[in-house]
């Protein structure tokens, strides 16, 4: 789904940023140019940033709790 019309960016794009890196609104709209002109597509940006962080959080805390390996 197009999030921003001013540039062409969709949930995906939004979603494949914050997994490669991006952690904020600015981050997003650095790289992706949405939030830029008009600013309606913000807080539907932030919805989807957000949303991708907190289904990314359990991926995290898996990795983080596995136990050492014996040496």
């Amino acid at each position: 789904m197009y999030i921003c019309l001013c540039e062409p960016v969709t949930d995906r794009d939004i979603r494949a940023a914050v997994q490669t890196g991006c952690r904020t609104l600015r981050d997003v709209a650095g790289q992706l140019g949405c939030c830029r002109d008009c600013g309606r597509c913000a807080k539907a940006a932030k919805e989807v940033i957000d949303a991708t962080r907190a289904e990314m959080r359990p991926i995290r805390l898996q990795r983080n709790t596995q136990p050492a390996m014996a040496a």
